[in-house]
């Protein structure tokens, strides 16, 4: 083979491998689901050992607490580390990532998977939101491994077996691509994640469940996955995680799920853990079933406003959280992204006004962190 043949073939090869990498890179994508995709990708962007809370779980943890109203209400760093529809079993995969690169005061655990059946637990829309995004890593083999079935795990470590349906919607992958590779705005880590409704929805057929003390027996799948992660947390002897179970109203077909999380609870408690019911403390917090949610299960901005109040005020007491010295340049950018949650506070709290029910994530918050409204 003559030194030109090599060089046509080694040119030939690079080619295909930048076709494909650039392929691969242009059509993986999860449209519509870029909100998700930004707390993911976002928490790898934090600086190192920089938080004092994390939140981990799925929509209740980034509906219901605010990281930047803590921050500018008690002067402690957070995050929500949540997805939409995680299921229980991610829970232990997203506490062990966050272990990587971050030592907090507490882990901060909530328990919403645990009401998921086999089939929300195995669902591919919940695992894939955490997974495809998480970095190359053994515990995202692990995960794979755990969660998935055999068939399909396939898939997982080769996203193109996945996303090349995305073909048809190519121009919008490209977009994807341009912003991802163009838009790196470290100023709103956390606020850049907000997603939530401006839709007010007074709950009816309300049942106070205070004094429900019944339990029901946990779904096999989250029972096993809950039981998997306090596990995992009394092998690594963590001191440092708690649970909580974030506040509902409940209706009387609702009760199966308080009995569920009473069994959760119970299970926690045998395992040396606590778990903090908000669904006891809503009084104290101050919700409102008539204004501070926009369905029985998720608070809205109003709601969101009073639960990290409450929440905020509980943690930085016991945990002593906003104690220590504080990196000027970290103290900088959550003070801008205070300024981005008033930017989307005020512009929700006028939609909710006007009677608009507006979901706002990641698109229209970016615009409105841009300018400060919706264009």
């Amino acid at each position: 083979m003559t030194r030109n043949q090599k060089l046509k073939i080694l040119l030939m090869t690079v080619i295909i491998a930048v076709l494909v990498f650039g392929t691969n890179f242009i059509l993986c994508r999860q449209l519509n689901s870029e909100s998700d995709i930004k707390r993911v990708e976002n928490f790898y962007e934090l600086e190192e050992n920089s938080l004092d809370m994390i939140l981990i779980g799925a929509s209740t943890s980034y509906t219901n607490y605010s990281a930047p109203l803590a921050w500018k209400e008690y002067g402690y760093t957070s995050y929500s580390l949540g997805t939409n529809m995680a299921p229980m079993g991610l829970a232990k995969s997203m506490l062990i990532e966050a272990r990587k690169t971050q030592n907090p005061k507490v882990f901060v655990i909530d328990i919403n998977g645990i009401l998921y059946n086999d089939e929300q637990e195995s669902r591919e829309g919940g695992l894939r939101l955490w997974i495809d995004n998480m970095k190359s890593s053994q515990n995202k083999t692990n995960t794979i491994k755990e969660l998935v079935p055999e068939k399909d795990q396939l898939s997982y470590h080769i996203p193109f077996l996945k996303y090349h349906s995305n073909w048809p919607r190519f121009f919008e992958c490209v977009k994807a691509s341009i912003n991802d590779l163009l838009e790196k705005d470290n100023d709103y880590l956390a606020a850049s994640g907000m997603e939530g409704n401006t839709r007010v929805v007074s709950q009816k057929d309300y049942v106070d469940i205070k004094q429900f003390r019944e339990e029901s027996p946990m779904y096999d799948l989250s029972g096993k996955h809950l039981k998997d992660l306090l596990e995992y947390c009394k092998k690594e002897n963590l001191k440092n995680v708690m649970f909580t179970n974030m506040p509902r109203y409940y209706s009387k077909k609702m009760l199966p799920e308080r009995g569920r999380n009473n069994s959760a609870k119970a299970l926690i408690k045998e395992y040396g853990y606590e778990c903090l019911d908000m669904d006891e403390f809503v009084n104290e917090i101050g919700l409102d079933p008539n204004t501070d949610f926009y369905n029985p299960n998720h608070l809205n901005i109003y709601g969101q406003k009073k639960m990290t109040y409450y929440l905020g005020n509980l943690l930085n007491n016991r945990y002593q959280l906003a104690e220590g010295k504080r990196d000027e340049k970290i103290s900088k950018r959550y003070d801008k992204e205070v300024d981005g949650y008033k930017r989307v506070y005020e512009w929700a709290d006028k939609q909710a006004k006007e009677g608009k029910k507006v979901r706002y994530e990641y698109e229209l918050v970016k615009r409105i962190l841009e300018d400060g409204k919706d264009k």
